[in-house]
């Protein structure tokens, strides 16, 4: 089965609660996460076959379009972007860091996605508005070239919706940066 994700960002807990229910009753899909983030918003993400995760999709914006802040279908997911979800990445050579830092959940995983295929860089996390304040962040690891293309790539949704917050890319960083973020 191919691995999809659908993830998509409400305005309100309880549709989001509720959706939850009908994301899951439209399709065979499984739901990776779902909870609530500040500012009193609900993100839900699933994972499943192309045409189960449209599906769902399509039940949730149908019902709910009037609540949903951003939404995003996203096929053919690397395995990497499951391990950094879970903060489980393994980097074996520590080199630049690119970090996106996004307003919804949807355009964080977008961004993290484009980044990912982009170009040869690794996925160190995604953090999905976990003591944020709602706000996302994805970091990336590579040679220097890779990670500012896959940050410009990254950034060009969220630049396109008014959902970017800020990116950095930092060429060598110090071995105390290395600590604080993994």
């Amino acid at each position: 089965m191919e691995k999809s994700i659908g993830i998509v960002e409400f305005r309100s807990i309880a549709i989001g609660i509720g959706a939850i229910d009908r994301i899951v009753k439209a399709s065979d899909v499984k739901i990776l996460d779902a909870k609530s983030i500040c500012p009193g918003k609900y993100y839900i993400m699933f994972t499943g076959s192309v045409s189960a995760i449209s599906s769902s999709m399509n039940v949730v914006l149908e019902e709910s379009k009037n609540f949903i802040i951003d939404w995003a279908k996203i096929s053919n997911v690397y395995p990497q972007i499951f391990t950094s979800l879970n903060q489980t990445s393994s980097i074996k050579e520590l080199k630049s860091i690119g970090v996106i830092e996004t307003l919804t959940s949807p355009s964080i995983l977008i961004a993290a996605d484009a980044a990912i295929k982009a170009t040869s860089v690794d996925l160190v996390e995604i953090r999905i508005a976990r003591a944020l304040g709602g706000k996302n962040i994805c970091i990336v690891n590579g040679d220097i070239s890779s990670v500012n293309e896959s940050v410009r790539v990254g950034i060009e949704y969220a630049q396109k919706k008014d959902f970017l917050v800020d990116y950095q890319i930092i060429p060598s960083p110090h071995q105390d940066l290395y600590r604080a973020i993994m």
